[in-house]
């Protein structure tokens, strides 16, 4: 259920959604990782959703290092935050 939910989120957010959300987690992200991280939501959703740690090792690299472990910080809570849902 929480997967529909979350997949039915990310079709409709948009790179500016992206840019909020990291300033609100106090992190500025650069153009080009807003470009790779709304890519990513947009044409990987299912695969970050089932194999979330190996996706994020494929753009890794492509992101500033700070980026990624902020990415994994959140991902983190989250999944601790929502354990009994998923």
């Amino acid at each position: 259920m929480l997967y529909k939910i979350i997949k039915n989120y990310a079709s409709t957010l948009t790179k500016k959604d992206i840019i909020n959300y990291s300033i609100n987690n106090n992190h500025y992200l650069k153009e080009y990782e807003v470009d790779i991280i709304f890519s990513e939501i947009h044409n990987n959703i299912d695969l970050l959703l089932n194999d979330t740690d190996n996706e994020l090792k494929k753009i890794k690299d492509k992101l500033e290092h700070t980026t990624y472990l902020k990415i994994i910080k959140l991902i983190n809570f989250y999944k601790e935050k929502y354990k009994n849902y998923l």
